[in-house]
């Protein structure tokens, strides 16, 4: 809850505490009211306030604004808002006369319900804070397995340029006994597949968990747009694609993937997706974007959390969110890498 609603709290639980003693002050009197006089004060002696209507309507606010209290104020604001709250109706029910009980029942019943509804209300706010607990381990849970998954495919991807950097080492030392020039315009090969695995080390990508993974290719244009026919959704796919390195295209692939699984799942209502990706001078830019407006509350789950991982993995911008006529998912992906 904001400050302002948290401070709207304080201002009803004041006003509520000022109307019930003003009523008690006009039916007993307030020199009673206020424990100036041992006799009946003058009072005005209203009969209409003394209608069982009024306490059921006092007590009633003074619950909500207890559990309120229990519930989202901080124990700064909530111990003393309830406890005078609490004092002032059992001042009033102490005092003021009740036709269906007596002084002691009426207390005891203030208390007990009191009571009940700063439980009620504490065990809101528990249960709050394990939902809350929980979300955020379940997504530093998907931030690891992220990672992992990063970890499994790096031995791939970092095998095959170390292997070649092996090879071109070794055919070097033996050509470099006979032919040194030979052996030197190897050099730049070798440089360059230490350059390639120092970039796939640092873009980290990764592989998806659900068993429905897609599969890259040498060819991303052809797994896109058999990706988009698999979905079972109403896909339109526009590609434009220069050759990128395959680290690269994995990424492209998994992202433009899981966008299409999060319209599957929550995008109830969606006739048209539209999946777009093509490639710059200087990056790869996707954008999967569909017409649902159905979606469900927190939609999007943690596979926004793997896709945000993965473009930050690779140095790129990522955005998800509403378009007011649906969802839209972007990726800025570099094509060069970061050693």
């Amino acid at each position: 809850m904001g400050e302002s609603r948290r401070g709207l709290l304080v201002v009803f639980t004041v006003v509520l505490c000022v109307e019930i003693f003003v009523v008690t002050g006009r039916i007993i009197g307030f020199d009673r009211a206020i424990h100036l006089s041992n006799t009946r004060g003058i009072g005005v002696g209203d009969t209409s306030l003394t209608h069982p209507l009024v306490v059921i309507v006092e007590v009633a606010a003074m619950l909500v604004l207890v559990f309120a209290h229990a519930w989202r104020s901080r124990a700064s604001v909530a111990v003393p808002s309830i406890l005078v709250l609490l004092a002032v109706v059992e001042h009033s029910a102490f005092y003021r006369p009740h036709p269906a009980l007596n002084r002691s029942d009426a207390l005891q019943l203030v208390l007990f319900l009191t009571l009940v509804m700063v439980g009620a209300g504490l065990l809101l706010r528990l249960r709050e804070r394990s939902r809350a607990a929980l979300a955020l381990a379940a997504e530093d849970q998907a931030r690891r397995d992220e990672r992992l998954d990063m970890a499994r495919e790096l031995h791939d991807v970092v095998a095959h340029h170390v292997t070649g950097m092996l090879v071109q080492a070794q055919a070097a030392l033996v050509v470099a006994a006979q032919d040194k020039d030979k052996a030197c315009a190897m050099l730049p090969g070798i440089v360059e597949g230490g350059t390639d695995a120092l970039g796939a080390m640092s873009a980290m990508v990764r592989t998806l968990r659900d068993n429905g993974t897609a599969t890259a290719t040498t060819d991303l244009t052809a797994d896109l747009h058999q990706l988009a026919e698999k979905s079972g959704l109403p896909v339109r796919t526009h590609v434009e694609l220069a050759e990128v390195r395959p680290e690269l295209g994995r990424s492209v692939l998994r992202i433009v993937q899981e966008a299409l699984t999060n319209v599957r799942k929550h995008a109830f209502d969606a006739t048209s997706v539209e999946v777009e990706v093509r490639s710059t001078a200087d990056a790869v830019l996707l954008s999967v974007v569909d017409n649902g407006r159905t979606r469900p509350a927190h939609s999007g789950g943690f596979g926004l959390v793997g896709m945000r991982e993965r473009v930050s993995e690779l140095g790129g911008r990522f955005f998800a969110g509403a378009t007011g006529d649906g969802w839209l998912v972007t990726a800025e992906l570099p094509l060069e890498v970061r050693a």
